[in-house]
C-alpha cells in the first residue's frame, strides 16, 4: 500500500463528511416496527467502502456513529459494542466494493457478511448484554428479520452501487 492511499486528503475528507452526514440521515429514515424496521444507512456505509476503501470507510463509520450518538442519541444510550460494530461494517464494505467492478455477486456478498458478522452475531450480543435477555432468545426474530434485510439491502445497493460506478461520480475517492 503506497503512502498516498492512507492519507487523507481534503477533497476525500469532504466527501467522507457528506457521506457521514448522509449516513446519520439515513439512519433516522426507517420504515416499519420494532420488530421489522426497514432502514437505509447501509447505502452510506457502502458507499464509504466503495469510494475509501477498508480502513477509511472504517474510521468514518465510527465517526458516523459517535457524532450521531452526540448529536441524536439513540434510545438505548451510548454503547461501544455498537461502535465496534460500525467499525466492523466499514471494514468489510471496503474490503468487498472498493477497487472492484460492481456486481450483483459481489454487493450480495458484502451485504451477506454485513448481515452474518455485524447484524446478527455482534449486534444481537450487544443487545443481549444491554438487555440481560437470552441471546437465543434475540437471535431467533433477528434471523428472520436480517433474511428480508439480505434481499432489500442487496438489491437497494447494487441498484446505487451500479448506477454510481456509471456516472461522473464513480471516482470519488480515487
Amino acid at each position: 500500500m503506497n503512502t498516498k492511499s492512507r492519507v487523507i486528503n481534503v477533497h476525500e475528507m469532504t466527501w467522507m463528511a457528506l457521506l457521514i452526514a448522509m449516513e446519520m440521515v439515513l439512519s433516522k429514515l426507517s420504515i416499519g416496527s420494532n420488530t421489522l424496521k426497514v432502514g437505509f444507512s447501509f447505502i452510506a456505509i457502502g458507499l464509504m467502502g466503495y469510494y475509501f476503501g477498508p480502513y477509511k470507510a472504517a474510521i468514518a463509520n465510527v465517526v458516523a456513529d459517535i457524532i450521531s450518538n452526540v448529536i441524536m442519541p439513540a434510545p438505548g444510550g451510548f454503547f461501544w459494542g455498537f461502535t465496534f460494530s460500525a467499525l466492523v461494517a466499514g471494514l468489510i464494505y471496503g474490503f468487498v466494493l472498493y477497487n472492484h467492478k460492481v456486481t450483483i455477486w459481489r454487493t450480495f456478498v458484502a451485504v451477506l457478511l454485513i448481515t452474518v458478522i455485524v447484524n446478527t452475531g455482534l449486534n444481537t450480543l450487544w443487545i443481549q448484554m444491554m438487555t440481560n435477555l437470552p441471546y437465543w432468545t434475540l437471535l431467533v426474530p433477528r434471523i428472520l428479520k436480517e433474511l428480508f434485510s439480505l434481499v432489500y439491502q442487496t438489491g437497494l445497493l447494487y441498484l446505487v452501487l451500479k448506477w454510481i460506478s456509471n456516472s461522473r461520480f464513480n471516482r470519488i475517492g480515487r
